[in-house]
Order: C-alpha cells, then structure tokens, then sequence
C-alpha cells in the first residue's frame, strides 16, 4: 500500500517527494510527510547547502531543490560536488583566506603591541596568521591601533594645494608592504560566496531585489601591481571626450549592480587595454578588472553583452547619443571639421546563420558578406560620426540622403550657407572624399546648397599640360597629431564637368612625368590648400587600419542576425541573373570574333574558312540568346522591395543598434589617446611613435592607493617596457595631474605617479 505524503500547512513541499521544509522559530525545520527529522538555523547557510547536497544524492531532482530552497542550479552543483569530493566535514570547515571580521581578546592585545612597534599592517597579518582585509577592516573601523594601543607616533599628513595639483607628503603614501598583494587578492577572490570576486554579497541581492539601483564605485583599500591598472590613466582624456557628457540623457539600463557609469566605462576600457570584445573577458582576472572601476570585480561576459543589448534596445537613442557627442566636438574645434572627410568601412560577416548582401572588399581583393557604414571624419583623421547601413546605396546616394541629413541635425553646413553655382561665395563646409562618390550632378546639386566637394578626377583620358604651368608649393598635411607640409607641383585651370558644374581641376606633377587630377567646386581656397585636404585623406584611411588592428573595429557586436527591413529596395534577383548571363555572352563573344578575325587575316585556307564559317554560326546563335535575355532584362524591374523576394532569397543584417553603440565608444577611445599623444611625442624627440607607448601603458599594471583623508585616488605605474617607454610617459602623467580629475562617482581625485625610474629622466634625455 502506498503511503500518502502528508505535510504541515506552512511547510514548503520538495517537488513531488514526500520531504518538505518550514521555518519554525529561527529554524529551518524538515519534514517527512508529518514528521520532523532534521533542522538547523534559518542563518546557517553551509547547513542548508549540506541538506541540499543529502536530498540531490538520494535522487531528489535538482530542479525540485532549486524551487524549494530558492537557490540557483549552479548552487546546487557545487553543492553536490563539494559532498562527493569532500565529505560533510566541508561544510563546515571555515573558508580559507577570509579570516575573522573583529580582532578581540589576546589577538587584539598582540596587534596593538606589534602595531605600537611600528609593524605594517600586512606585516602584523603574517605574524597573526590571519587575513590582511582583516587588519585593515580593524584599523580603519578603530577596532586595533587606536589611542588605547598607544596610537602610533606617525603624524597625520597635511596636503599642499599648488597650482599644478594635490600633492600630498611622501610619508602618507602606504609603503609596499601596507598594499593588498597580487596572490592575496586572488585568494580572497576564489573564496567569494557569490562567485570568484564577488565578495559584496549585501550589494548584489540588494540589486537582485530591486532595492539599489546600481553599484557605487569604492576604494577603500590599497591594492598593490593591480593587473591592467595603467588603463586609468586614459580616464581624463576619455572623460574630456565626452564618454559620460551626455550618457544619462539618452542611455539607460534597468536595476542592476553594474549601472551605465559602470559599464560605458568597462567598454571603454577595454578598448584602451587592447581587450576587443567582451567574449575576451573569460580569460582576464575579474577581481583586477573590477579593482579600475571600483567595484569588487567585473561583469562577465555574458552579463556585459546583456547589458550592451539593453543599451542599445532604443537605436534611435543611440544616434541621438552620438549627434550630441558630434556637436560637442565640432564645438571644440569648429575650422577643422569646416572640411570633412567621408568614405565607407565593409565590416566582413564571417559566420554562417544567415545570408548579408556581398560587398567587394579592397583590402582583400574580394565579394564578401559584409555591412557598410560611412564615416565622417574631421581633418587629421578624427572621427564624427558612424552611419551603418544595413544595404549599401552607394556614397553618391548616401551623401545625399544619409549623410547630409546627419550633418545638418548638428547644424551643417548652416541655413545661411551660400548657393556656390555662380562661382563667389566661399564654401560652409567642404567633403572630401574618393572616386566613388564622384557624380557631377551630385556636385552641382551639392553647389547650390553651400557645400563644395574635393575629390579625383575618375576617368579622366585629357592631354597632359606643358610642364612650365607647373609650380612648386607646400601642401599642408593632417595627421592626427597635427599638421605637417609636403613640397609638390601643382597647376590648375577651370573645365566644365560633362552634365555638372563649372570647377578647378589640380594636377599634381609626379617625378615620373605623370599628371595626376582633382577636382573642386570650391572656387577660393588656394590650390595647395585644396590639394592637402585630399592628401590627408589617407590618415582616414590610416585610421581605419588602426582601429581594425588595435580596436577590433571588425569584430561582431553580436553574433545573432536581424531580418532585413521589409520595405527596403534591392536589387532583383532575376534582374541579377539576367545581366550576369548577358555580360557572360558579351565575353564570350567578344573571344569568338577574335579568333573569327584570326582564321580569315591574310590568305586564309580552305580549313580556316571551314573553321570560320563554324565559329559564325555560334556567334549568330550566341547572338540571338542574348538579344532574347536583353529583352526579358528589359521586361524585369531592376530594383523590388525585400517583402517581395522568395524565402530563400532574402537577406539578413546585423543588428544596427549594438553595432553603432560599441563604434561610438570605440571613436570615444580613439579620440582619447589621440589626445593624449602631443605630451608622449614631444618626450621622444625626433622619433615619434606616441601610440606604442600609450598601449603599453593602458597595458600596465599600476598600484591603487585610495587616500579619503587627502580626497585623493593614487595610481602608481609599474613601468613599461622599456626606460625609454617610462621616460616617454612621464610627462603626460604631469599634465593628467593638472586635470583634476575626480574619479565618477566618487570625491577623490586622480593623481598619477611614474615609474620609480621615469624621474631621473626627462625630454632633454631622450630628445
């Protein structure tokens, strides 16, 4: 007979089983059907994990635990491996590496004794045997070496205010041994409740609630060679590029311990540290990742791309995010972004669940699947703005019905900018871009709505000019860290365009005679002036290389795929085919005759004519197939929407949004260390290569030494590669301490120190 499982009425029953739980005046009491046969405090977390463990091994089903005890299944695995590999007597083992919470009794009365002597906070923990966290937590809650100690005789350190910035005494600074080392962190860390680095467990549930709304940043102990800790000192630079300006206004990210500060400041980051994509994040120490942003340790990848997703949920508030960054930063320099530079990235899709439109790729000689986006970069390479589209139209069509309608949200060209048509007025900006987007009627319609083009002369068969026209000038040159000049030979006439406007065409004299032309309806700026903005397009492309090799500029936001908007026009496949046929046809014609010509040349014989007369008789049918292909091409509509294509012939995209979030905080990136190259470069003298020591340094590792009483957060570089490579960076940690800068959302203000070494150097010893 079966025996029908009873339970109290307040009792919570374990799936279908007949054991179940209450909790009974601060008890956790179990039954079996109506009788209790275990129990133990409600608080006594390992008991209740080592119950867990005895219900999973005598063949309770984990999921019924998971919804019974409310843990997660990851809880429940561990807990059932801890059993089995290490008995019941592991539950109740105290945890390794955590230590006590308060100091008391003869332990207290010995580190007051040794503290009095003038012992070092890490130094009494070795002698104690217990955990430094632990006689730090004591020290600064005055639970040992306070007044009843004998109070040490150090006296309390008095900061001096210069113009430059906070110094503080060198004898406030902890010493080595008052640092929380490397391998005791990474031992705190595996010991965390909640996951390796997870020690604020009051901070997590409180976020898993509802009851806080993120975390705030904390350093409130002094860490010692924090791994990628250098990554601080971008901090300024990308603060001043607006990474945080306007991020509240447009972004936002539901309850959560890793809030938007937190997280646009992991992204950006990582990017500095050369860390490419979140994935990346599995194979780097949590606990020193978090240690840069303040927090006990950083998110993981799975829970960074969650909230990369949310951020990017609205993608019409992304854009809005980026127009005002653009805004901000034509405001910051309103004569280099008077002349623009544009021209389109293929981001190639290498994976294989869905099917992207194929682009030809240059740079590897190829019709790949890929996306296109447009940039629009300020001279020198700089860049503005991202227009990812999902099919491309083409530059000609995007300059006009994309990327216009971008630069006048930010208030480009201007309403009062002059129609150039009749030839007087000065341009209200100047694109500059490449052969693609040439289109003379593009450039007229551009004239007459105050924008002038610059860009080569495509297709251009005319005669070469006398040499005598020719005169030497200096062209100015942009780079991202400045402007430089190059002596060339240049002449100019005025021609009209076939079906476009009136222009200058500049040719550049090359060494070995050839006449190389460009074009522009800008009618004022002198020649060599013209020419330079065109030279200086390569640092666009320069750009590109760089950000593709160092910011992972190709790599995926996501690896999912979106459909393809229903009502976009395509081109048709059927159309496609069609004309693919008749461009084949047209070939292999083209070959027949050839060889038809080369049998008949001279005096042909009797074979020859033979052989002629075969080959006539498959042209003529070659012929009539694609004059009948030319008709149905003719019949077939060039374009159709994408709703109108069959299943197997429609097209996937990326997911615009996270693509466009992650490519802001990228240009934010690259904008910031290419701030901070002038100090590095005039550090090195003749030789300028300032971005190889600035990653080296974002790379570094670096003490973090919380000082609240000063107001001040201390990051020491450990050094670089080289002593040259700490000479070069020096400097530019001088002028990051004129900053100022205060670390979000917290009062403590960033002071930056150099490798010991880096001061007995300067820019006279290495210039």
């Amino acid at each position: 007979m079966n025996t029908l499982a009873m339970h109290p009425p307040e009792a919570v029953q374990i799936g279908t089983s007949c054991f179940s739980l209450a909790d009974v005046d601060g008890q956790t009491v179990y039954f079996s059907n109506m009788e209790p046969f275990d129990c133990h405090d409600e608080s006594d977390r390992p008991a209740m994990l080592l119950r867990i463990a005895r219900f999973a091994r005598h063949g309770v089903p984990q999921r019924d635990l998971q919804a019974a005890f409310g843990v997660g299944r990851a809880t429940v695995q561990r807990a059932v491996k801890k059993l089995r590999d290490r008995g019941e007597a592991s539950f109740h083992a105290p945890r390794r590496g955590r230590g006590i919470s308060v100091i008391t009794g003869e332990t207290a009365d010995a580190a007051n004794r040794l503290l009095a002597e003038g012992m070092s906070a890490a130094a009494l923990a070795r002698e104690l045997g217990i955990a430094s966290s632990t006689v730090y937590y004591n020290l600064n809650n005055g639970f040992i070496g306070g007044a009843a100690a004998g109070e040490r005789s150090r006296p309390e350190p008095e900061a001096a205010e210069t113009d430059d910035a906070t110094i503080v005494p060198e004898d406030a600074v902890p010493s080595p041994d008052d640092l929380l080392g490397r391998s005791e962190r990474d031992r705190r860390d595996r010991a965390a409740p909640m996951g390796c680095g997870a020690r604020d467990s009051a901070g997590r549930v409180a976020a898993a609630t509802g009851a806080m709304t993120e975390a705030q940043p904390r350093f409130d102990e002094p860490l010692s060679a924090v791994a990628g800790g250098g990554v601080l000192t971008a901090l300024p630079a990308l603060l001043k590029e607006g990474l945080l300006e306007h991020a509240d206004r447009f972004l936002s990210l539901p309850k959560g311990y890793y809030g938007l500060t937190s997280v646009l400041l992991m992204l950006a980051f990582l990017f500095m540290a050369r860390i490419r994509n979140p994935e990346a994040l599995r194979h780097e120490a949590p606990g020193e990742r978090g240690a840069v942003l303040g927090l006990d340790r950083c998110p993981e990848a799975k829970t960074l791309r969650r909230k990369i997703r949310a951020l990017a949920s609205d993608p019409q508030r992304v854009r809005d995010w980026q127009d005002a960054l653009a805004r901000d930063w034509i405001a910051d320099a309103p004569d280099v972004c008077a002349t623009l530079s544009v021209d389109g990235h293929v981001k190639v899709y290498s994976g294989r669940k869905g099917r992207l439109p194929k682009h030809f790729v240059s740079r590897q000689k190829l019709c790949l699947p890929a996306a296109t986006g447009y940039w629009v970069n300020a001279l020198g390479g700089r860049p503005l703005l991202c227009l990812h589209k999902d099919l491309d139209p083409a530059m000609t069509r995007a300059l006009e019905h994309d990327i216009l309608p971008a630069l006048e949200r930010l208030g480009l060209p201007g309403p009062d900018a002059p129609d150039l048509a009749n030839g007087e007025a000065a341009p209200a900006l100047t694109l500059v871009f490449d052969r693609e987007g040439w289109s003379p009627a593009l450039f007229a319609r551009l004239a007459r709505r105050g924008i002038a083009v610059i860009t080569w002369h495509k297709g251009f068969r005319g005669d070469p000019w006398p040499e005598e026209e020719f005169r030497t000038v200096r062209a100015p040159l942009h780079g991202p860290g400045g402007a430089g000049a190059v002596k060339v030979r240049l002449a100019e006439r005025r021609i009209t365009l076939s079906g476009g406007p009136e222009v200058r065409q500049i040719r550049r004299l090359l060494d070995s005679g050839r006449q190389v032309p460009l074009v522009t309806t800008d009618m004022h700026t002198p020649m060599e002036r013209v020419a330079g903005a065109l030279f200086s397009r390569w640092s666009q492309e320069n750009f590109f290389k760089y950000m593709r090799e160092e910011f992972g500029l190709d790599a995926l936001a996501v690896h999912g795929l979106v459909e393809q908007d229903p009502g976009a026009r395509v081109v048709n496949p059927a159309w496609r085919r069609c004309d693919r046929r008749i461009r084949q046809l047209r070939q292999k014609l083209g070959t027949l005759r050839n060889r038809v010509a080369d049998l008949l040349r001279g005096a042909p014989s009797d074979t020859a004519v033979a052989s002629a007369a075969t080959l006539n008789d498959e042209i003529v049918t070659l012929d009539v197939e694609r004059e009948a292909i030319k008709t149905r091409r003719a019949e077939t509509p060039k374009h159709v929407t994408v709703a109108e294509l069959d299943e197997d012939e429609r097209l996937d995209a990326l997911p615009s949004g996270e693509r466009l979030l992650l490519d802001i905080v990228r240009m934010i990136a690259y904008r910031a260390e290419t701030r901070m190259m002038s100090a590095v470069a005039e550090a090195q003298g003749a030789k300028q290569r300032p971005r190889r020591p600035l990653a080296e340094l974002f790379r570094s590792d670096a003490d973090i030494i919380p000082e609240p009483e000063n107001g001040v957060l201390r990051v020491r570089i450990l050094g670089t590669a080289s002593d040259a490579g700490d000479a070069a960076i020096a400097g530019l940690l001088d002028e990051l301490n004129r900053t100022r800068t205060v670390f979000p959302g917290t009062d403590l203000q960033m002071v930056y120190e150099p490798p010991g070494n880096a001061r007995n150097f300067g820019p006279e010893a290495t210039g």
